[in-house]
């Protein structure tokens, strides 16, 4: 689900549009609140601050 969430922060999506393209794919969980855990977990890892940080150094790292 990682992988997924990552491939749409980069596309620029938001929260409510990363749910929509998880529940199009029929991946659990998909809630906004289970996003958001995810996002902070990476955000953590990345050593990021913001959604925008956390785009700009996984963008850089690829």
């Amino acid at each position: 689900m990682e992988k997924v969430i990552i491939s749409c922060l980069l596309q620029g999506m938001n929260q409510k549009e990363i749910s929509e393209r998880l529940t199009e794919l029929e991946m659990v969980p998909c809630s906004l609140s289970a996003i958001e855990k995810t996002i902070k977990k990476l955000k953590a890892r990345y050593g990021a601050k913001t959604m925008f940080h956390l785009g700009a150094k996984i963008a850089g790292r690829k």
